[in-house]
């Protein structure tokens, strides 16, 4: 895997005629923010654009030219580093085209029924793995949630980069990657701990030296959330995410 993951991004694609008439064509029709692609021969490709938000949107969502900016800066600034994201195809001032990655995380479970259990496994330790070599490389994802990783079978690959930044390196930032993929996990599958052990099983074997430490310190630190979300559930009992905080914290304190 290790051999693999080293040549996530070997250099620019060359110019493909029919790639490019596929994008001109979607380019033309009414606007998708995320739009899918596929060629006759079966090749897909994923088509984001600049998100269209309302007034009282951006107030809520913020800037959406500043986010998307983010990601695109960040798909290059990794690709570049040689680290496991697609590779951007085409791109101009409000659009980028990347390359099918395979199904996110979260949809491998959601289709478990055609996936095998051990297949869901694999995916989640190279989910793991991937994070690692971020952390190695003395970077931060900003958000590593299932919905935002994904795996074609060799590779688990980060997409949706918006909160990613090549400033935040220390190991707080390190920390609180583990803690948000935790956390969407046990917000997800509650009743289902062993994704997420496959996934902090193979962080913890490939990830610099006490990063599980820090992690496990930093959800220490955050101790105090439990009796906070305790209360908070007397209004919403069946809330996950609040359910999941008890989870995580005393999952990473272990």
């Amino acid at each position: 895997m290790s051999e693999q993951i080293s040549s996530v991004n070997p250099g620019p694609s060359p110019p493909d005629p029919s790639v490019d008439t596929l994008l001109d064509a979607a380019l033309r029709e009414g606007f998708e923010r995320v739009k899918p692609l596929q060629l006759p021969n079966g090749r897909r490709f994923w088509l984001k654009r600049v998100e269209r938000l309302s007034a009282r949107m951006r107030l809520q969502k913020g800037n959406p030219d500043r986010a998307f900016a983010a990601e695109r800066q960040g798909l290059h600034y990794l690709a570049d580093h040689g680290l496991p994201v697609p590779e951007i195809l085409r791109e101009g001032d409000d659009y980028f085209l990347l390359p099918d990655a395979g199904p996110t995380l979260t949809q491998l479970v959601a289709s478990k029924a055609e996936t095998s259990p051990d297949q869901v496994q694999v995916a989640f330790a190279a989910a793991g793995k991937s994070l690692a070599r971020l952390h190695h490389a003395g970077l931060s994802h900003g958000r590593p949630a299932p919905r935002d990783i994904c795996w074609d079978g060799r590779l688990a690959r980060f997409i949706d980069l918006e909160r990613f930044s090549p400033a935040r390196r220390s190991g707080f930032w390190q920390a609180l990657d583990i803690i948000i993929l935790t956390q969407s996990c046990f917000t997800l599958w509650p009743a289902e701990p062993d994704w997420l052990q496959a996934a902090l099983q193979s962080y913890a074997l490939n990830a610099p030296e006490s990063a599980m430490e820090r992690a496990g310190r930093l959800a220490g630190q955050l101790a105090w959330l439990t009796p906070l979300t305790r209360a908070l559930l007397r209004f919403r009992p069946h809330s996950r995410e609040l359910n999941a905080v008890r989870l995580t914290l005393a999952h990473l304190r272990r």
